[in-house]
């Protein structure tokens, strides 16, 4: 990805435990999750998502306890996790103004983790929060725990 990391030395770290080194390109796994994601009435990977899966998909970091402003959390980045769910993240589409594509899971599997097309990155559950303006302030937010932002439908 074009921006820098600016996160914690913790993230990096439980990242880069997680096998995350900076100039990760797997492109050969995001190839098979746009085939198997993208269906006629299925998600449509944006150039956000596939920058972002490319460099941190198939990560896991699991983490938990108290953390900044809310619990800590951890993630899966696995795309297919929310295979099935294209309704859900089309309920959402409209507050955002955008369309969304799943990235993975967090906290848990409590909620999945989806990208728009500029590349936000949202927690999806019953309700939407924005958990960063990017992929490095959310991974970031999750494992020291900071509290997303609440999106409110207009």
């Amino acid at each position: 990805m074009s921006e820098s990391p600016a996160w914690s030395a913790q993230t990096e770290a439980r990242l880069r435990g997680a096998g995350w080194f900076r100039g990760r390109r797997d492109t050969r796994r995001v190839a098979r999750w746009r085939q198997t994601l993208e269906t006629p009435n299925g998600f449509r990977m944006s150039m956000a998502a596939e920058k972002v899966l490319e460099e941190f998909g198939g990560l896991r970091v699991d983490c938990k306890g108290p953390g900044l402003e809310c619990a800590r959390g951890g993630f899966n980045l696995d795309p297919e996790l929310a295979s099935g769910e294209e309704d859900r993240f089309g309920d959402f589409r409209e507050p955002v103004g955008s369309d969304l594509f799943p990235l993975g899971e967090a906290y848990h599997g409590v909620v999945f983790l989806a990208i728009d097309d500029i590349g936000r990155v949202y927690l999806l559950g019953d309700r939407i929060q924005l958990a960063g303006a990017n992929i490095y302030s959310a991974l970031d937010s999750i494992l020291v725990g900071r509290l997303p932002r609440e999106i409110v439908a207009t």
